[in-house]
């Protein structure tokens, strides 16, 4: 099946009553942004909006991804969480047939809307507030404990996927939730690589899937707890909370699990996590375990631990703007300099800040600040004008308006300074992306636990915004195989090669050149 592209899906949501089917949702009001149109937040397999009737808000997801057997892996999820009747599960509806775009019919799920911060903002905003760290890491250790007693798993445990309601947590996005009456043997999808165990594949579908993320969370909340500088030293651009991939393969060389081997009450808990990194998947402990403690006699049956790729990152260079269009919807990495900051408000008062990564008027990639993250960057003390010609990459949802690719963030720390060492990195790295590999997991070589030597590694201070240590995201880059190894990722894919590639690189950096030559050559005739 080929679902909707993201502006059919903006255009369609633009009027509720004409294209959502369940009576309900038709007399709702799609949530707008600054312009107008349909707000979208991304999660998953899924576009995610919020729909209001005045009474009662939902949450309407709109599938740009496949899975097969959805329906039933809904169906069960749902007739589980109306039974279980817990305060962090919100009661889903799958709809098979829920919105119908240019004629078709496509599903949708909707559930009640969970009014709150997501974890990560929740987080930041309380980072003077040792005493409410500490709360959410004992609640968050109640509801690990209870999803384990009633042999559930969420799948995707994450900063973005964890709200904060009324200072309770509530769990959301439930593609890759495990329950016991699922006949399914894989998961659909495998997490955000920056909490889930390097070993961690679709095959690890059971009660296993959620222990190593559910570890990495609690562990970042207890170190936040007992210092915020861990924050500002080692927050990772809004993709994980505190830790990085590059954390989990090579714990010993770490700079984070460095620093808080330091911390006296730290440090068994780290000494414990390198070890759970080395391990097998399948035999990491229950939480429980962990914080109680784990006996030599636990370590002394660890198997070799495997490696699998993660999902790549797509990187785009902020002034390859052409790229830009044929990636709308989806979750990418940035690359560039910004080189404008401006600061206004909509007609109807409502404050925002634009980071132009460059001139404006030409429809250059923008970065898009109001809510939560001009709120945030008050309650940090960041002044906006330390991001001035500054290189950044930033990750999110890729969006536009009136042809101006732009990405809206969640918190200022989203953005990453880097140095200029990685700058190189991430655009040498970026390509057309016309072509991606097939992203079927393979196992590395075992590694041992013992394997790995601790190796000193020069701290790096703290920096005011943000910290450039964790190693950068896998990245597809262009590769001259043949073309029967790939596959496309646009609607109408074409047979380009490098060759091609470069010249379309060398016309877009010299159109006015090409435009002049057009003209005397007309002229000339």
């Amino acid at each position: 099946m080929k679902y909707p592209a993201f502006n059919e899906y903006q255009s369609a949501l633009q009027h509720p009553s004409r294209c959502l089917i369940p009576t309900g949702l038709q007399q709702c009001v799609a949530e707008a942004d600054l312009w107008g149109l349909p707000r979208v937040r991304s999660g998953g397999f899924a576009l995610t909006y919020k729909l209001s009737d005045g009474t009662s808000t939902y949450a309407l997801r709109c599938f740009h991804r496949h899975v097969a057997d959805r329906a039933e892996r809904y169906a069960s999820i749902n007739r589980f969480i109306q039974r279980a009747k817990v305060d962090y599960l919100e009661a889903i509806q799958y709809i098979p047939e829920g919105i119908t775009i240019k004629g078709s019919l496509f599903p949708i799920t909707f559930m009640k809307w969970v009014e709150g911060e997501t974890l990560e903002t929740y987080v930041i905003r309380h980072l003077d507030n040792p005493a409410v760290l500490e709360e959410l890491a004992s609640q968050f250790y109640q509801i690990v404990m209870d999803l384990e007693k009633r042999t559930i798993t969420h799948g995707d445990l994450s900063h973005h996927n964890i709200m904060v309601r009324n200072s309770k947590l509530v769990l959301v996005d439930y593609d890759g939730m495990n329950v016991p009456e699922m006949k399914q043997k894989v998961s659909c999808e495998i997490g955000n690589s920056h909490f889930q165990h390097p070993g961690r594949d679709e095959t690890i579908f059971d009660l296993t899937t959620d222990r190593f993320s559910s570890i990495v969370i609690y562990m970042a909340l207890k170190a936040l707890a007992i210092d915020k500088k861990f924050w500002f030293t080692y927050e990772t651009g809004g993709e994980g909370l505190l830790f990085r991939r590059a954390d989990f393969e090579h714990p010993w060389q770490s700079p984070l699990l460095q620093e808080m081997e330091t911390i006296a009450s730290l440090n068994r808990d780290v000494r414990q996590f390198r070890q759970i990194c080395m391990m097998d998947v399948r035999q990491v402990p229950r939480l429980e375990e962990f914080v109680n403690g784990l006996s030599l006699d636990f370590f002394s049956v660890v198997d070799d631990a495997g490696s699998v790729e993660p999902e790549k990152t797509i990187v785009l260079d902020a002034q390859k703007k052409y790229l830009f269009l044929s990636r709308l919807g989806e979750i990418v990495t940035v690359v560039g300099k910004i080189e404008e900051i401006f600061n206004g408000k909509t007609r109807d008062n409502v404050p925002h800040m634009f980071f132009n990564f460059g001139n404006w008027k030409m429809k250059c990639f923008t970065v898009v600040l109001w809510d939560d993250a001009l709120s945030l960057m008050q309650t940090t003390g960041i002044d906006p004008q330390e991001y001035k010609d500054k290189w950044v990459s930033v990750t999110g949802l890729l969006t536009s308006y009136k042809r101006r690719p732009q990405m809206i963030v969640n918190t200022p720390f989203d953005i990453e300074i880097l140095d200029e060492e990685r700058v190189n990195q991430k655009i040498e790295a970026s390509s057309p992306f016309w072509f991606v590999r097939k992203t079927t997991p393979t196992t590395s070589p075992a590694k041992k636990a013992v394997a790995q030597k601790p190796q000193s590694i020069e701290k790096k201070p703290a920096q005011k915004l943000t910290a450039v240590q964790p190693s950068m995201p896998k990245i597809l880059v262009e590769n001259p195989l043949p073309l029967i190894d790939l596959d496309a990722q646009v609607a109408n894919p074409l047979d380009i090669n490098n060759d091609v590639v470069g010249k379309i690189n060398d016309l877009y950096k010299n159109v006015k050149k090409g435009t002049r030559a057009v003209k005397r050559k007309k002229k000339a005739q």
